[in-house]
């Protein structure tokens, strides 16, 4: 009678996967049924805890102090190209590769890896200030993958703004940067203040008394054309 016997296991095996099934069934009916969200526990961290970096010591010149008296400068994309107004510390030198968007302002008897003002301007670009500033978080992730700098944190952020913490060359540098913007609401220029821990206290009025200076300027018209009445 092995044909009855095996008769009887098929019918058990059948009705055991149709159990199988509809218990399947009831329990997908009850867990689509919950209407409240609820957190999932954590297992493990969801990042590996970031290893230590080794920091160098500050350089121990004196901290950049707040009320740095300062002068207006103009800055034009080309002699006679559009550009920014702006007040920067007296005394401080300013340098600027060739067809360079980019200004950087430092003391005369500048100290390496101390601090120093920088001016980018942005014009043509047509970047809307939030744009722009997460353009510039990027750039930074970026050469932290690069290996340029280590140990990114972005430690504050505004609509504008944002500041950060990183290290570069075995230095913790703190950078601040904020971007202007025109009528238009799009951003011309892009202004930073990197320094030392120490230094955060000037870097914050230096930064905020340059952005409140700061004024657009058009082009200036062909030479020859300003002195026709």
């Amino acid at each position: 009678m092995w044909w009855r016997a095996l008769g009887v296991a098929v019918v058990l095996l059948c009705a055991g996967v149709a159990g199988g099934y509809a218990v399947a069934d009831r329990t997908e009916d009850a867990a689509g049924s919950s209407t409240v969200l609820e957190p999932v526990p954590a297992v493990s961290p969801a990042v590996p805890t970031p290893p230590e970096f080794e920091v160098l010591p500050d350089p121990t010149a004196e901290a950049l102090g707040p009320d740095l008296p300062n002068h207006e400068e103009e800055l034009r994309l080309t002699r006679r190209g559009a550009g920014a107004s702006l007040l920067v510390p007296d005394g401080w030198l300013q340098s600027r590769l060739p067809s360079s968007q980019t200004w950087t302002f430092a003391p005369a008897i500048n100290i390496k890896n101390t601090y120093s003002l920088r001016v980018e301007l942005m014009i043509g670009r047509r970047l809307a200030v939030g744009v722009a500033k997460t353009t510039r978080i990027a750039a930074l992730q970026s050469a932290e993958d690069d290996g340029n700098i280590e140990g990114l944190q972005v430690t504050a952020e505004t609509d504008d703004s944002f500041q950060a913490t990183y290290i570069v060359s075995g230095y913790r540098k703190v950078t601040m940067e904020r971007w202007v913007a025109g009528p238009d609401g799009l951003a011309y220029a892009d202004i930073a203040v990197t320094g030392r821990t120490v230094d955060q206290e000037g870097a914050m009025d230096l930064l905020a008394r340059t952005v409140e200076s700061a004024q657009y300027l058009d082009p200036l018209p062909p030479k020859g054309e300003d002195d026709r009445g």
